[in-house]
């Protein structure tokens, strides 16, 4: 007998004259949408494998789940190159991203939750409020010209057939003017008026 957990992605064997069986964590009273069970250890009779409370853990294939305050947002997994690239750009980023995630972060443009570099589709994303589906893309000089424009159409027709939202804006109306930038997304969001 094998067993898979959605903690290890190796299989595991039980020890010899024993059942593997998974106990929950019980440290939080109210249980997640989606638990996962924490250990596991050796159940040497029936009575306590049925004493045992057991949560459905999520599959480990096809479609995983991400739990948000908008809910479950399906998103299929992210390749380790893109993950990989998602990171060191959160280390590198550029002055008017940097502004820009200092008024979006932590919940402070009026409570939204964003991230920062979020690969989805495919791509990275500046800024991602997954609740809302809102994404906010910082361009620079470089994409003015005809062939990022394109790749830029291109991606944004990708986000929109997914349900997202895109908003643009260039490095130095966020440099100039931040304010009216965070106006502009609450705007959007139907947030203005508080």
């Amino acid at each position: 007998m094998s067993v898979n957990t959605p903690l290890c992605h190796f299989v595991t064997s039980p020890p010899q004259g024993g059942r593997l069986g998974v106990f929950a964590d019980r440290s939080n009273t109210k249980p997640a949408p989606l638990a996962v069970e924490r250990c596991f250890r050796i159940l040497p009779d029936e009575d306590e494998r049925r004493s045992v409370r057991r949560r459905r853990s999520p599959p480990l294939w096809g479609r995983c789940h991400e739990v948000t305050e908008g809910g479950l947002l399906p998103h299929t997994p992210i390749p380790p190159k893109i993950r990989k690239n998602a990171r060191a750009m959160r280390n590198v980023m550029t002055d008017a991203e940097l502004r820009l995630w200092n008024e979006l972060r932590a919940h402070r443009l009026m409570g939204l939750g964003f991230r920062r570099q979020l690969p989805i589709a495919g791509y990275i994303v500046d800024f991602a409020c997954p609740a809302e589906k809102l994404i906010v893309e910082i361009d620079g000089s470089q994409h003015a010209n005809q062939s990022d424009q394109t790749y830029d159409q291109v991606r944004t027709r990708r986000f929109e057939a997914d349900g997202w939202t895109v908003l643009r804006f260039w490095n130095d109306d966020v440099l100039k003017d931040i304010d009216n930038v965070c106006m502009h997304i609450l705007i959007v969001l139907g947030k203005d008026r508080a």
